[in-house]
């Protein structure tokens, strides 16, 4: 039987890690060519944090025991002021790279702001031992060890915490670096064996083409099967 070899040229088409900006320091650079934080003046990301703030708002008004939230991944913060202009009291932190807190500085945004390498692992040096709300928006598809990241999030939430998470439809052209894991199925099973179960999800005011269902999304709801990304929030479990 012989070997069936692959040329280099077909993993350049298929594979394309150009734009894998998480993982380099200059994420946020405004200079970044198509990144930085520049694209949030793009009214598209307006809209979607109107959103994204009146799903989490909502989620604080119903269980007003939260008062303390960690957003990873934050970007410069423009999520977290929608939140914090609503509930101005909530002590808010923040964790990203240095061009993100740089923006946030300049536009002496609230709350406070960590700048940590997560593309990797985790330090948690600095932060509380515990939050009532964890939110990463868009993130976990980013890093090389998700792993890690959910293992310390369990580790910094309790019974009554929630953890309020954007997964990306595959649909939508993305950026993934382990994509069948965040397939419907089996994004909530990565979750529910790191001790978190899922409460519910909304859909998104973003649409994708019209792909067919695979094995690995027999939980989601056809109607949802379009949704650009998918809000989920589970709950810490014993």
């Amino acid at each position: 039987m012989g070997l069936f070899r692959i040329k280099h040229t077909d993993f350049e088409q298929l594979f394309d890690t150009d734009g894998f900006d998480t993982m380099h320091s200059n994420e946020w650079e405004p200079e970044a060519t198509g990144k930085g934080h520049n694209r949030l003046k793009d009214q598209g990301w307006e809209n979607r944090y109107e959103y994204e703030s009146a799903l989490i708002c909502n989620l604080i008004k119903e269980n007003p025991h939260i008062k303390t939230v960690l957003e990873l991944g934050s970007g410069p913060g423009s999520l977290s002021q929608k939140i914090l202009k609503e509930y101005p009291n909530l002590t808010y932190h923040l964790v990203d790279k240095p061009f993100a807190k740089q923006y946030f500085e300049d536009n002496n945004f609230k709350g406070k702001f960590f700048v940590k390498d997560l593309s990797m692992d985790f330090n948690t040096e600095g932060l509380l031992n515990e939050y009532d709300l964890v939110i990463t928006n868009d993130f976990l598809e980013h890093v090389l060890n998700p792993s890690i990241i959910v293992q310390n999030i369990y580790k910094l939430t309790n019974s009554n915490s929630f953890y309020f998470i954007s997964n990306p439809n595959w649909r939508m052209s993305h950026q993934w670096i382990y994509r069948g894991l965040f397939d419907f199925d089996n994004f909530i099973y990565f979750l529910y064996t790191h001790k978190f179960e899922l409460e519910g999800f909304y859909g998104s005011i973003l649409k994708t083409p019209n792909y067919p269902k695979l094995d690995s999304e027999t939980l989601l709801p056809n109607e949802n099967l379009t949704d650009w990304n998918h809000y989920m929030i589970f709950k810490h479990r014993k």
